[in-house]
């Protein structure tokens, strides 16, 4: 279904109307496996939203033909990557006094600088060309500026410091941040503090490998055959056609292919690795790693990841060569002693507060209160 009308409290009468420009499909299947955290984040949000006094039309992003039959109050929508193609069209069509961008990831020119950059660096040290993933198409350039100029306020996932957060600020729209919501299913054991292995890494993806780093990670490790680097994620065949031979031969890295949060093989590979590493090219928050650091599995990660972790583990610098500066970052880590381990571990586990479905509710009604006033 690519618009569903008219949803409503049953305890809150409407007094204002909101239309909404994201996917329908968490009313149609089961958000409670965490497919995807904003399966859970879409339907949450509707239930501030109305609990406010909004009535609200959801429409798909795939819906290319949306008429409204009236004038609403509010209207929110992606409008960063391919899916908000629509957004200046639609927000102009709402009539809305209220015109919220909702950015998952950095500004798509920017995003598809970084991403593309990845996949030259790629081809440049392998020989092997792989179509870039992730790039955006369909807002950028004058696109981008024509939904800047339908678009009064930006709600930013992550942080409000991040570098997706820091690329928007160059427009002078009021800017407005919200926290990802991770699995509830994902935990720390208190039992993991003894199985751990300082010289053993996670890298927990999601689609795109090149893109987000893994085959930088990957690097380094082959490079450190004493290192033990354990990698999650769906495949891409780019990155496996060059490494998966490379993996294959050695004995200290291992591919898992996708595993659920919080199921048991990722709670096994929890109790296992001390760090979790990632360097991504462009992120709004990485969810991959703020689920790892749910785990209390210590951050090893770049600033584009999207989180901050000065204070919780091992920034590593965009300057230099990248594999040296990832290979110096896991020999930092693995020479911690257990009291430097053990405070970093619950400095992570204290950060990750930040990333679980009640932060996702208090920080989206914040927002969301925020541009009611001004309404």
């Amino acid at each position: 279904m690519k618009l569903i009308e008219n949803i409503v409290s049953s305890e809150v009468t409407p007094v204002r109307s909101a239309a909404m420009y994201y996917k329908t499909e968490p009313f149609f299947k089961d958000t409670s496996n965490y497919s995807h955290t904003n399966n859970w984040e879409i339907v949450k949000s509707i239930e501030i939203l109305t609990s406010m006094g909004f009535s609200i039309d959801l429409i798909d992003r795939d819906n290319s033909s949306w008429t409204p039959k009236k004038k609403y109050d509010l209207f929110l929508g992606l409008g960063v990557g391919n899916s908000g193609k629509n957004f200046a069209r639609y927000a102009k069509l709402s009539g809305a006094s209220a015109r919220v961008l909702l950015s998952m990831g950095p500004q798509p020119d920017i995003s598809n600088e970084l991403v593309v950059g990845r996949y030259r660096m790629f081809h440049e040290r392998t020989g092997h060309y792989a179509p870039p993933m992730r790039t955006v198409t369909d807002v950028i350039g004058d696109k981008f500026l024509e939904i800047m100029s339908q678009t009064d306020y930006i709600l930013n996932i992550g942080e409000p410091d991040n570098q997706s957060y820091k690329s928007y600020e160059k427009y002078g729209k009021k800017m407005l941040n919200f926290f990802p919501a991770i699995s509830p299913k994902v935990s720390f054991s208190n039992e993991w503090k003894e199985t751990r292995g300082r010289k053993k890494f996670l890298c927990f993806a999601g689609n795109g490998f090149i893109c987000k780093g893994v085959d930088l990670v990957t690097e380094a490790f082959l490079r450190n055959p004493d290192m033990e680097l354990h990698i999650c994620g769906p495949a891409e065949s780019s990155y496996f056609e060059y490494y998966g031979p490379k993996i294959l031969a050695s004995k200290n890295i291992k591919y898992y292919g996708f595993i659920e949060p919080g199921g048991e093989n990722f709670n096994s590979l929890a109790s296992q690795c001390s760090y979790v590493v990632f360097h991504s090219s462009a992120e709004g928050c990485c969810t991959s790693v703020a689920t790892a650091m749910r785990a209390g599995l210590v951050p090893i990660v770049n600033p584009w990841t999207g989180i901050n972790v000065e204070n919780c583990g091992i920034v590593m610098q965009e300057t230099g060569d990248v594999i040296e500066v990832i290979e110096g970052s896991i020999k930092e880590a693995s020479s911690f002693s257990d009291s430097q381990y053990n405070h970093l571990l619950h400095a992570t586990l204290d950060k990750s507060k930040l990333f679980c479905q009640q932060s996702y509710i208090d920080s989206y009604t914040e927002a969301i209160s925020q541009i009611v006033k001004g309404i």
